[in-house]
């Protein structure tokens, strides 16, 4: 049936209607991304980042599109002046659509490179030039990448140019071989190929080709600065053979490209006379050209690696520590003051030749805020105890300090976050509307001193609960609400309409509240048809619930949502959550800046040539809101990003005090400054040259494996240790270090993180010839204590699962204690409990329930019993737990063996029987052991 001439008129109507619709539906999906990054920003009041990114983003998309194209549509033009009739009508059509895509490509991968445009816009000088070129450091950090994206730049559009030109070529070729004519140029000339093969759009990219080829092996010679050097003594930057020998070689690899450039060019001129000779394998008339090939490859390849091998192996190897000795000296200069670590204050630690008493010890505050809980097993008791509904989930377990009551106090701090991973498996509570609607943020932290426990062991909780409670009035929670925190990856849609958003439960009852303005507004449809696409969910675009004054909360991980803002900068992986004066929850995250661009700088896969600890990222936990602070002025790398997005970063002066007392100095950076200065701390050329005081970080037993000790906070007493200032209570991250091949203890390094010693680096260092016991040394100090060895193995053998936690190096009165809690994990029972706690000093280790009491024995003073109302530990007597805990093991078996008996499994009960002989053996053991002990404890 055929349709009339209306009725086909509306047809093409409304596939035209159809066509457009699909076009512009295609185009916001595209664009939905961009679109939704525009609205999140101006949400978040941070729009002139994105508009800042997108000027120039655009100006060199654009840029580089345009010229690119351009060059491609000229080049086309002389082609087809070239070759004529011989190609396709339709081939200047295509053409120009491979043009402009191919060019729409250039452009982009130059849009791609905006921030290193930006960064030399807006250079900030280091005021350090280098010792081998003296140019200053920005140079190589802001104007070499401006250089090398220019010259890659120009040899892209040369090589597309060449190649979109040899093409249409061949296609002619192919064509004009085929049908043997003769194409005419206006009247009388005709088609010439190797005429066309010497024209401007061949030779002009291989000249460029060539120059900018010369230009980037010329710029090689400044890599030797950060180069690592294979088979050199010095870990990294220009040696003795680079500055000698491989520096000035970069002016003869230059010419090497240049000579091989004219080669090309030459190949290019002759090309069918050489093809013409290759066909017909007359191969004795190429000697010449086969001769010049072979040379350049010799002369710029292999003759200089052997000559540079010689001269290494004869001259620089044999007298290796006298000539690399002022480039070793570089590299150690500029290795420490790339990563913070020329200002590190060392400080000869001789020990006491007396001993150190348990007054003198249990007085400081050091032993006093001794970090006995540790927060690997503390995680497990707040998900056990805390959690109190299958949706929330403790992320993290933070270390901070707090002024409380009683002063300032080590404490332990994580946030009670929704998990909507478990919400989506529990029955009744699946579906969009739960998981983006109703069930949106966690609710309030879990906060316990970290050198206390409740008299059974667990941590003691002081800020807690749903509704939360504190037991320190200077700590209370008054906004305890957690959009924003390290397990919210999802969108939420708050103020839904005719739906309660839940807030938290008590009991039976669930609370439902809303307060915030944060997000973006959905209001029209335009943006809930943009979030559809961006999402993928389209309940967005038809759900009632999605209302007038409803609200879209995005990228609400915190790590992810200050990356967003900041891509440039390298974040601890750690999100610090604290408690705010107005009792609000706030992260902190350590932005910290870097380049691989620094001369003679070590380098590796975690330490890129420069780090600086310089920004503090901070987002409120309710609203999303995130500030940035400069806190390190001097640093380039901080006042260029500074001077590009002026309304992004504050002054770390401007910094309000409540933030700035839970600022904590960034542990990944810490690290990797350790591991660096395990090597570097050694200034003497010739002890860095062999090695002589290599460090490498202590190790520890944690839960029965050897492991690295991983930096700690400790509450030092400073006010008889040289080298802090203005505090003597200083909240410091410390790590020891042993001797590379030895386990006895070298030094200990710390880094001050409260107000006025922030970033203060003290390092502690043990004369040499003196002999202090490692961690691993103190390990097995415990192990082979032949009381702390057998309860271990009791413990073990009855079923119960023994932690050790972290070891941490005390520094006590010029002295050093060791402490190591010890948990019990009962069979079949996840949480783990403090059981006791374990000093060691000098050679001597003392196992007891409380911190107090473990010092006081290892020191050599009397143990005061535990009384039962104090929350320190276990009140159980260890006797009467061991005892009771084996009378608990017999009593199990006798009737599992009675049980055997009654079914006739006679084998099975032997087993059972020779079990319980055991047991009985062990039970006569410990009384016959602690009869005397037991005697004074029932007096």
């Amino acid at each position: 049936m055929k349709l009339s001439e209306r009725g086909q008129g509306l047809l093409k109507w409304f596939i035209y209607a159809v066509v457009i619709i699909l076009g512009v539906l295609l185009t916001i999906s595209i664009s939905s991304g961009f679109i939704m990054d525009y609205y999140w920003f101006k949400s978040i009041g941070h729009l002139n980042v994105f508009m800042i990114n997108l000027k120039y983003q655009l100006i060199l998309l654009f840029g580089g599109w345009a010229i690119a194209t351009i060059c491609l549509l000229l080049a086309w033009r002389e082609t087809r002046k070239s070759v004529g009739d011989q190609l396709p009508d339709i081939g200047g059509k295509l053409y120009t659509i491979f043009s402009v895509l191919v060019g729409f490509g250039v452009g982009w991968w130059l849009k791609g490179n905006y921030m290193i445009i930006l960064k030399f816009l807006n250079r900030t000088s280091w005021g350090l030039v280098d010792p081998i070129f003296h140019h200053d450091i920005s140079f190589y950090v802001f104007t070499l990448p401006v250089v090398k994206v220019f010259l890659t730049f120009v040899a892209s559009i040369s090589a597309l140019v060449l190649v979109f030109s040899l093409i249409p070529y061949g296609i002619a070729k192919a064509r004009f071989e085929s049908e043997k004519t003769e194409l005419e140029f206006g009247e009388y000339s005709i088609w010439d190929p190797p005429q066309f093969l010497r024209s401007p759009v061949i030779l002009g990219p291989i000249i460029v080709l060539t120059i900018t080829g010369a230009i980037s092996v010329w710029l090689g010679r400044y890599s030797y600065l950060w180069a690592f050097e294979p088979g050199a003594q010095i870990p990294v930057g220009a040696s003795y053979m680079a500055v000698h020998y491989h520096i000035h070689y970069t002016w003869i690899k230059a010419l090497g490209v240049i000579l091989l450039g004219g080669l090309v060019a030459y190949s290019f001129f002759h090309l069918e006379e050489l093809r013409d000779k290759i066909e017909v394998g007359d191969w004795s008339s190429l000697k010449k050209e086969i001769f010049l090939i072979l040379a350049v490859f010799f002369i710029f390849a292999i003759i200089p690696g052997l000559i540079f091998g010689a001269i290494n192996s004869l001259e620089v190897k044999p007298n290796e520590p006298d000539i690399q000795k002022d480039y070793i000296k570089k590299g150690i200069k500029f290795t420490r003051k790339a990563y913070d670590l020329d200002e590190v204050v060392e400080i000869p630690y001789e020990l006491r030749t007396e001993n150190l008493s348990p007054e003198e010890a249990l007085n400081t505050s050091t032993i006093k805020n001794a970090r006995i809980v540790d927060y690997r097993p503390i995680k497990t008791t707040y998900e056990e105890r805390q959690r109190l509904r299958e949706y929330y989930r403790f992320p993290d377990v933070d270390v901070d300090r707090y002024e409380v009551e009683s002063g300032k106090r080590i404490s332990v701090i994580s946030g009670r976050e929704m998990d909507i991973t478990t919400l989506q498996e529990e029955e009744g509570k699946k579906g969009w509307q739960y998981t983006n609607l109703i069930y949106t943020h966690g609710y309030g932290v879990v906060v316990s001193p970290a050198n206390e426990v409740s008299k059974d062991g667990f941590p003691l909780m002081k800020v807690s609960g749903i509704p939360i409670k504190s037991e320190w009035k200077t700590l209370e929670v008054k906004e305890p609400r957690i959009y924003f925190g390290e397990l919210t990856n999802d969108y939420v849609i708050t103020k839904a309409q005719g739906l309660k958003e839940f807030d938290y439960p008590v009991e039976n009852q669930n609370y439902y509240n809303y307060e915030y303005d944060r997000g973006i507004e959905l209001g029209s449809f335009w943006k809930k048809l943009v979030t559809f696409f961006y999402t993928g969910d389209f309940k967005i675009l038809v759900s009632n619930y999605v209302g007038e004054e409803s609200r879209l909360l995005l990228h609400r991980n915190v790590h992810k949502r200050v990356k967003k803002i900041s891509p440039y900068l390298r974040y601890d992986p750690n999100a610090h959550l604290f408690i705010e004066n107005g009792g609000g929850l706030c992260y902190l995250l350590n932005g910290i800046t870097e380049t691989e661009r620094y001369p003679y700088s070590y380098s590796d896969s975690e330490a890129p040539g420069y780090l600086s600890d310089s920004v503090k990222a901070f987002v409120e936990a309710n609203t999303g809101d995130v500030k940035f602070y400069i806190i390190d002025e001097n640093d380039p790398l901080a006042q260029t990003y500074s001077k590009i997005y002026p309304n992004l970063f504050q002054k770390g002066e401007k910094m309000p005090e409540d933030y700035r007392k839970h600022i904590i100095y960034p542990q990944s950076l810490f690290q990797t400054q350790m591991e660096i200065y395990s090597r570097y701390h050694m200034e003497n050329y010739l002890l860095f040259y062999q090695k002589e005081d290599l460090w490498t970080p202590a190790r520890e037993k944690y839960h029965e494996r050897s492991q690295r000790v991983e930096p700690y906070n400790i509450l030092l007493n400073v006010s008889d240790i040289q080298g802090f200032e203005n505090n003597e209570e200083e909240f410091t991250l410390v790590k020891p270090f042993t001797p590379s091949d030895r386990n006895n203890m070298r030094a200990w390094v710390g880094v001050g993180q409260d107000p006025g010693n922030y970033g203060r680096m003290v390092a502690f260092k043990f004369p040499r010839g003196s002999f202090v016991n490692g961690p691993m040394l103190v390990e097995a100090t415990i192990d082979q204590d032949p009381d702390i060895s057998s309860k271990l193995t009791l413990w073990g053998r009855g079923g119960s699962e023994i932690l050790r936690g972290n070891l941490l190096v005390l520094p006590v009165k010029n002295d050093i204690l060791y402490i190591e809690p010890l948990y019990l994990s009962a069979e079949g029972v996840p949480v783990p409990k403090l059981n006791k706690v374990i000093a060691v000093y000098r050679d001597v280790a003392a196992m007891e329930n409380t911190l107090a009491q473990a010092v006081t024995k290892v020191l050599g003073g009397k143990v005061r019993p535990t009384p039962p109302e104090e929350n320190v530990g276990p009140v159980e007597n260890i006797v009467m737990t061991e005892l009771s805990q084996t009378v608990r093991e017999y009593l199990e078996l006798s009737a599992k063996y009675h049980k055997l008996i009654t079914e006739n499994k006679y084998r099975a009960a032997g087993i059972v029987k020779e079990n319980m002989v055991k047991l009985r053996e062990e039970m006569r053991k410990i009384l016959e052991e602690n009869i005397q002990q037991l005697g004074e404890n029932i007096q």
